[in-house]
């Protein structure tokens, strides 16, 4: 069995529509979600003790880490990319999964900053993406949640007919590691 571990339950969310896409059956017990990557890169982060305990019963033989690269300015102590690179594979190494485990860093791939969400976003029509940023700079809107639940929940508010093009490029090394993870599962 595999485990993918999220920073959060949107993560999560959109990890399963990309899952879906992929014809990939999954259960939710594949999952786990940290609530924050504070949690995530922590190696005495209470679900790790259940991990190590299902992986010393061989009920997981894989794990994918999907983690936000985040942004320097809004997450001083553990962003960027090669910080949250460095962080994780700590967390690797202090749990004694190297072997076993991969991860990916979720950003933008163009600026390498960013979240999941960010990802999400850098495959939408630049087009859209204008009048997004334009409802952006007349609401005032600028926060850490810009990126993360604002543009976002806009965009599935305003284009529910079109969501995310995950045959976008975008999407493509993520779209590997899943499938190489569940390759031969269950």
């Amino acid at each position: 069995m595999v485990r993918v571990i999220c920073e959060g339950k949107s993560d999560v969310k959109q990890i399963k529509s990309i899952l879906t896409f992929l014809k990939i059956d999954f259960k939710e017990r594949h999952f786990i979600f940290t609530n924050g990557k504070s949690f995530i890169v922590d190696s005495t982060t209470p679900a790790y003790q259940t991990l190590l305990e299902h992986i010393a019963n061989g009920f997981v033989q894989k794990i994918l880490f999907v983690v936000d690269v985040d942004n320097v300015e809004n997450d001083q102590s553990l962003s960027g990319k090669g910080n949250t690179l460095s962080k994780i594979q700590t967390l690797q190494k202090d749990l004694n999964i190297e072997a076993m485990s991969d991860y990916y860093l979720a950003c933008d791939p163009q600026t390498q900053t960013g979240y999941f969400e960010s990802l999400l976003l850098s495959t939408v029509d630049k087009e859209v993406i204008k009048c997004y940023e334009a409802f952006r700079t007349c609401s005032a809107l600028n926060s850490k949640a810009l990126d993360k639940n604002i543009l976002t929940e806009l965009h599935n508010l305003t284009k529910p007919e079109k969501p995310y093009d995950f045959n976008h490029q975008n999407f493509n090394e993520l779209k590997q590691k899943l499938t190489n993870l569940f390759k031969g599962t269950e």
